[in-house]
């Protein structure tokens, strides 16, 4: 799981409080019927439900054979780990993640864009990483199941053939149905942000522009791109912007730029590097079976396990 027992015992000690301020605030919930107290308690005790969590974040197992592992019914196992998750998040040092995208891209400065708002995390990461000067973004996609008609909705007159609202998840690169996620990342490694998820059809510059990153990255912040980024100084020409230089139509790049582009290169490769690491979580890796909207706090934990790891590695202490 990418944890040792000491780390495990460290992020259960921090778990521990969190979840029992989540736990007495579901129990105040309005509309609960039962008194403070009663009900089934849990089977499992809070170490060995983060345990099945980091067991299923990690090798993406079904419910089912969870279940059997852990003597459990795997709808239980779903409810402790969904519970959970939001949970853990907090608990690790998880980048700040938007929760939705928005619906207008940003347009160039001056067209009614607003001041942007003050972001807490960030000025954290401000604080203890004085240093950061520039911010590498790169698009990743998950595979998804096909959308289906919803509830009360007809395929209308035209039954034949795939509702319309279908190929707005269908990624042309990937060839299949995808959730495409956008990971900003350090120059040494670490995740400061992950956007909301968007339909695998989704263009890399507009998820940047509908991120809601670049209003709440410093000024002095250079931010890094690939050519899935052509044009993001248009967009964007009051910030520093580093994007390779894109070959025309049946033209050729001189020698210089190919030199740029390798310069550049070995700069982006480190986003490259830690999708690899995001990878290495099934539940990040394979076909998302869960709902939509639980797609964020997925993605959340496992970045924020893997800053854990990558604080362990430079000896980054905690915030």
């Amino acid at each position: 799981m990418g944890l040792s027992p000491v780390e495990f015992d460290q992020l259960l000690s921090e778990l521990e409080p969190l979840w029992e301020q989540s736990h007495h605030r579901s129990l105040l919930r309005a509309g609960r019927v039962r008194r403070i107290g009663a009900g089934n308690t849990f089977k499992l005790d809070l170490s060995q439900r983060l345990l099945v969590t980091l067991l299923y974040l990690r090798q993406y197992c079904t419910m089912h054979v969870l279940g059997v592992l852990f003597d459990l019914d795997a709808a239980n196992v779903c409810r402790n780990i969904h519970a959970l998750l939001p949970v853990l998040e907090q608990a690790l040092p998880a980048p700040l993640r938007s929760r939705t995208l928005q619906a207008k891209p940003d347009d160039a400065p001056g067209q009614g864009r607003r001041k942007p708002r003050k972001i807490r995390s960030l000025d954290e990461l401000l604080e203890v990483f004085p240093e950061l000067t520039d911010v590498i973004v790169d698009g990743t996609e998950q595979p998804r199941g096909q959308p289906k008609v919803k509830k009360g909705q007809t395929p209308g007159k035209k039954a034949v053939g795939r509702p319309k609202d279908k190929k707005r998840f269908y990624s042309v690169k990937q060839g299949t149905h995808t959730l495409k996620t956008q990971v900003a990342v350090t120059p040494e490694g670490q995740i400061v942000h992950l956007s909301a998820a968007a339909r695998g059809r989704t263009h890399d510059m507009k998820v940047l522009r509908c991120s809601r990153l670049m209003i709440r990255l410093p000024r002095h912040v250079r931010v890094w791109g690939d050519r899935g980024y052509t044009g993001l100084e248009k967009v964007y020409p009051d910030r520093e912007t580093i994007v390779p230089t894109k070959r025309a139509k049946k033209g050729k790049l001189s020698e210089e730029q190919r030199e740029l582009n390798r310069s550049i290169s070995t700069v982006r490769i480190t986003v490259e590097n830690v999708i690899n690491r995001i990878k290495k979580f099934r539940a990040c890796k394979e076909f998302f079976r869960n709902r939509p909207e639980r797609h964020g706090v997925i993605w959340g934990c496992v970045a924020g396990l893997v800053n854990l790891r990558w604080r362990r590695h430079h000896f980054v202490p905690a915030i």
